[in-house]
């Protein structure tokens, strides 16, 4: 229980509750802003440039093959990176491809096969990322 003096010193009135309809608002306003909070969060995050890769060969010592498929709208101008590399994950080739969608529109899947020179003997090779580059970009 509380001691009346230290009442008196710091002024602690009675609590007073929230009316039922103030109480109503806030909860709706809570849950109005949550739901559009999410929503940006969730739609923000959305790239409409996708790349997988499909497989990949090694050639030889010196020489790695990788196929990958690159989706993305033909409004935009796409570069990605293709990267080989060995056992311990060093990166031994790279190549950098500009894609033009030519006269397609829409949505699209280019498959790319891609040559790389590796230093070593790569294990793997593969898409590292895709992006959007200006369209007066030369490459």
């Amino acid at each position: 229980m509380s001691d009346p003096s230290l009442t008196a010193r710091y002024n602690n009135p009675k609590k007073r509750n929230l009316s039922k309809k103030s109480r109503n608002w806030l909860i709706a306003t809570a849950l109005s802003l949550g739901v559009a909070g999410a929503a940006y969060i969730g739609f923000s995050n959305y790239s409409s440039i996708g790349s997988q890769d499909l497989e990949f060969e090694v050639i030889s010592a010196t020489q790695a093959k990788a196929v990958v498929a690159v989706e993305y709208n033909t409004k935009l101008r796409v570069q990605c990176d293709i990267r080989a590399m060995n056992e311990s994950k060093a990166i031994v080739g790279y190549k950098t491809v500009l894609l033009d969608p030519g006269e397609a529109t829409g949505h699209i899947t280019q498959h790319l096969e891609i040559d790389l020179h590796t230093d070593n003997l790569a294990t793997t090779a593969g898409v590292e990322d895709c992006y959007e580059v200006p369209q007066e970009y030369k490459g």
